[in-house]
């Protein structure tokens, strides 16, 4: 969206393009329901106007599941791949649930409240969630509850995104750590600010009732932010080398595939479901295949989901995400190859439906951020 859109008199026109970017999430919404009048649309693929900021991004396809009872913290030790035992109120944490057999299951957002945890994952995953999670309260002391029509994520982002937050009620929020979660009241609304740089650059997801997400939106547009679109996320997050649920991060994968151990894993924590399977890789070093970058020669996008092939025409790899990226200097993509293939600068070619598209093999991130 051109920056002018700070302009439009009133709110009245803003008001109402947002009211339709969220129409669509937010469903239950009265005001849904408003007829949407004239204003510019969110700008596909704007990555420059998203790592600069602020940018104002739909999050709400995150589910937000709540944990109580005195067994809560340990319960939840067991079951995913990073420390929760040792969190504090307002710390957070982003870690893999996997099954008995390594596998990745979903990832998510482990964040201590006062009263208890909040979980927040890709709406994709949230069945899958609510399966795995209750089929292990056994005896604890644990109750697990969906707040995912209740709670609404906003995402802010961008170098410029602190400035806003620091200019309104919020106070400074730059120097908050990774998943974080801070209460504070932004637009005159209560709210709860998460750190997580989503997409690469900076930025924070704001959980709001749903019933005044719209309310948030307009008044962090009213401040200067302006809607980003999701093409523009995608292309941002694929430069930064980010996986995604239900791209890179499916049951098809294993933590140490990811490239997220540093992240995602801790080492010392002690048993969890499936660490047996984890541990080994990591002791080992070895892992059948490697998250890497692919640059494409040409213009061509094959699909997600096309396979790898090498010299010869094996298949050695499947492509999950594919993007066309200004700032990288063409086609990119987000791969899966054989271990011995994943060297940068390998040469690959990707399938597609009319004749194979030449790449290599490139390191991540395609594009550095700057949070």
């Amino acid at each position: 969206m051109p920056r002018s859109v700070r302009q439009v008199p009133g709110s009245g026109a803003l008001e109402g393009a947002l009211q339709d970017w969220f129409r669509g999430r937010l469903a239950s919404n009265a005001r849904a329901e408003a007829t949407p009048r004239d204003c510019p649309a969110p700008t596909p693929n704007d990555t420059a106007l998203l790592r600069l900021g602020p940018g104002l991004v739909d999050r709400s396809d995150r589910a937000i599941l709540e944990v109580h009872g005195k067994d809560r913290a340990g319960w939840l030790h067991n079951l995913t791949t990073n420390q929760v035992k040792p969190l504090r109120p307002g710390d957070g944490n982003y870690a893999f649930a996997i099954n008995a057999k390594g596998r990745i299951l979903f990832d998510l957002v482990v964040l201590v409240r006062g009263d208890c945890v909040w979980l927040s994952l890709d709406q994709r995953f949230r069945e899958t969630a609510l399966a795995h999670l209750n089929k292990y309260i056994i005896m604890e002391d644990v109750t697990l509850l969906d707040r995912s029509g209740e709670l609404t994520c906003v995402g802010l982002c961008g170098r410029r995104a602190p400035e806003l937050l620091a200019a309104g009620e919020t106070g400074p929020t730059t120097n908050a750590p990774l998943f974080a979660n801070l209460d504070l009241t932004c637009c005159g609304i209560p709210l709860t600010l998460v750190r997580d740089d989503f997409c690469g650059p900076w930025a924070v997801d704001l959980i709001v009732p749903s019933s005044v997400a719209v309310d948030v939106a307009c008044g962090l547009a009213a401040r200067s932010a302006v809607p980003v679109s999701a093409d523009a996320v995608e292309v941002c997050r694929v430069e930064a080398g980010i996986p995604w649920p239900g791209r890179e991060i499916t049951d098809e994968y294993l933590p140490a595939e990811t490239g997220l151990l540093a992240r995602a894993v801790s080492f010392n924590k002690g048993c969890y479901l499936g660490q047996e399977i984890v541990e080994r890789m990591r002791a080992r070093q070895v892992v059948a295949r490697h998250l890497v970058g692919l640059r494409l020669e040409g213009e061509s996008l094959p699909p997600p989901g096309a396979s790898v092939l090498d010299a010869g025409g094996n298949t050695i790899g499947t492509a999950t995400s594919l993007c066309a990226s200004a700032a990288a200097g063409g086609g990119i993509a987000l791969a899966y190859v054989r271990s011995g293939r994943h060297t940068p600068g390998t040469p690959v070619r990707i399938a597609g439906a009319n004749g194979s598209v030449p790449a290599s093999v490139a390191a991540l991130p395609f594009v550095p951020c700057e949070t």
